[in-house]
């Protein structure tokens, strides 16, 4: 009696279409076995978290009143595109249908790695505390070739 009433509060199961991240809340569609898809579950994560994880990704499916019709999703993971390899204390977020992520590293680094090769920063600035560097060159305090007095331009930066 307890093991059913348990297997009607919660549930495994999978997506079975995109998630719809219209309205309110995202919504998605869920296959908890060969006879029983539910329609339009409410998903609810934590604050400040975007995820729209592609059909096929895992759900835990609880049921507040053991009635299936009165449910939410509470968390999702897509097998194949789990990000793997973190070490202890890592928290970060990853994209891995593309590949991109970002993750603050156990040794206090954050590491970027855009999948397109682009980190846009949309109407902002922005600041080092120290220096940037790219091909081994610091932004700070390069040096350009070429000069010359009048309105020519410089050759590109020289370590």
């Amino acid at each position: 009696m307890i093991r059913y009433a348990l297997s009607r509060l919660f549930a495994l199961g999978r997506t079975a279409a995109p998630v719809d991240d219209s309205g309110p809340f995202q919504t998605v569609r869920i296959q908890i076995n060969a006879h029983e898809t539910l329609d339009a579950r409410s998903v609810v994560t934590a604050y400040g978290l975007i995820s729209a994880p592609p059909a096929g990704a895992d759900a835990i499916l609880i049921c507040a009143s053991a009635d299936r019709s009165d449910s939410a999703i509470i968390a999702h993971n897509h097998q194949e595109y789990r990000y793997t390899g973190a070490e202890p204390g890592e928290a970060g977020f990853a994209n891995m249908v593309v590949g991109t992520v970002v993750i603050a590293l156990a040794n206090g680094d954050v590491y970027i790695k855009p999948a397109s090769g682009k980190v846009i920063v949309d109407g902002g600035t922005v600041t080092a505390q120290d220096f940037i560097t790219t091909g081994g060159v610091k932004l700070s305090d390069h040096v350009h070739g070429g000069v010359q007095s009048g309105g020519s331009t410089t050759q590109g930066p020289q370590g």
